[in-house]
């Protein structure tokens, strides 16, 4: 089943099809994306399919990013990850 997730990512750190990460919970509770190599992403509004996902600590596979340059200082892109199980 196909899910998707709103993320921050930085632009050298992009999520590509096919890529498998972990979600995992931050000390200030914010949950971030753990792909290959230690790149990350944020997850902007974590939905309750997340949290069990970051509870099992499931390998989930990046199907499509769909991103956009964000406004900020740094190269940042927001958008829609879609992933599956």
């Amino acid at each position: 089943m196909q899910n998707a997730a709103q993320i921050d990512v930085a632009v050298g750190e992009r999520p590509a099809p096919g890529e498998r990460f972990i979600i995992t919970l931050q000390e200030n509770s914010e949950m971030l994306g753990t792909l290959d190599h230690g790149r990350t992403f944020r997850i902007v509004s974590p939905s309750s399919t997340e949290r069990d996902y970051q509870l099992k600590s499931s390998a989930l596979t990046v199907v499509d990013f769909d991103g956009s340059s964000a406004n900020g200082n740094e190269p940042r892109l927001v958008g829609l990850l879609t992933y599956t199980d």
